[in-house]
């Protein structure tokens, strides 16, 4: 009798070159997709051939639409930051968390919108990770002397600004409309520059002509530091 331990057979990565469906792959591949197209556009068939495989392979792994988007919002939620923030150096540890939601949201275009649609209330609510990441950032906000009411406020203040930063400012470059190139753009994006022109807006024409060009980098980082100055000033009061 063979003494030989047997071996565990593990599932292929990979098959006919393609790699073997997973939940997180699903939820990987809804993710771009939402990012790419948003939410509303999300299909099932249209997941299978992005996926490379047939509808009912996709139904061996998710029930329907909305676990699709639950695994969507999962993986993205696990690629969430990991708050680094030191209460003794609170201003510049603030700003550079700010820096790296930034970078969250705008890898994950399809956050926000799917935040904004009526499917995002049917979702389970917020995963471990995100969960653990929220009371790390509120932990950081109390340490820092705010009242829980105003470490909640602070929190609140700070998604709105990025979420809204990434969706109405990063997006101008990121997904720019067909045969505009976003390295020509500052701030302004042509079409506000147009009405600017056409429209019956002196102050926004003149606004538009002599504010200068701003990168969004600088302009984002200006808007973190007007929250920053606002922390202060509650502080302080």
């Amino acid at each position: 009798m063979s003494s030989e331990i047997p071996r565990t057979r593990r599932r292929p990565t990979h098959r006919k070159g393609r790699p073997t469906l997973t939940r997180e792959l699903i939820g990987r591949a809804a993710l771009t997709a939402i990012s790419r197209d948003g939410p509303t556009a999300l299909r099932m068939r249209a997941l299978a051939d992005e996926l490379g495989v047939s509808p009912r392979a996709l139904y061996n792994y998710v029930t329907d639409q909305r676990e699709v988007l639950a695994l969507a919002l999962g993986v993205a939620q696990d690629d969430a930051p990991e708050p680094r923030l030191d209460p003794a150096d609170w201003q510049d540890s603030l700003r550079g968390y700010c820096q790296e939601l930034r970078a969250w949201y705008r890898r994950h275009a399809g956050l926000v919108a799917l935040a904004m649609s009526g499917q995002f209330a049917a979702l389970p609510g917020p995963q471990p990770t995100l969960a653990r990441h929220q009371d790390a950032v509120l932990e950081f906000l109390l340490r820092i002397g705010l009242s829980p009411e105003g470490a909640l406020r602070a929190y609140q203040q700070m998604i709105l600004l990025i979420a809204g930063f990434t969706e109405f400012y990063d997006s101008w470059h990121d997904r720019p409309p067909p045969g505009v190139d976003p390295s020509e753009w500052d701030t302004v994006p042509p079409q506000v520059r147009d009405a600017a022109t056409r429209l019956d807006a002196p102050h926004l024409r003149r606004v538009v002509a002599e504010a200068g060009p701003q990168h969004p980098d600088e302009l984002f980082g200006s808007t973190v530091d007007m929250l920053v100055a606002w922390l202060e000033r509650t502080l302080e009061g």
